[in-house]
């Protein structure tokens, strides 16, 4: 069977979070994710992605059954993250420039 709880705890470890950070994060309760790491709960997929995306895992990280290293694929996906952040941020000093440019 799947243990998505241990991953879900894995990852967060990972990343160095407690679960109270990772509760805040997603809008739910520190109990909610204890829940989840004790797979009493099982977590919605789009609450999956968005500890996905939090966790820095790609999301095949917590579905699949065998337990290849996910170190690559995790940096990927944090470096994917952080371009992503990077654009916005760059869309953001444009429109900011632009108007300072109408002032």
């Amino acid at each position: 069977m799947n243990n998505i709880g241990a991953k879900i705890k894995t990852a967060r470890e990972d990343a160095k979070m407690s679960q109270l950070q990772v509760a805040v994060a997603l809008s739910v309760s520190d109990k909610t994710i204890s829940g989840y790491e004790s797979n009493r709960i099982c977590p919605p997929i789009d609450k999956l992605q968005q500890i996905s995306d939090l966790l820095k895992k790609p999301i095949t990280f917590f579905l699949e059954n065998d337990t290849k290293d996910y170190k690559i694929a995790s940096r990927l996906t944090a470096v994917e993250i952080a371009l992503r952040d990077i654009r916005q941020e760059l869309r953001e000093i444009k429109v900011l420039s632009q108007k300072n440019n109408l002032d």
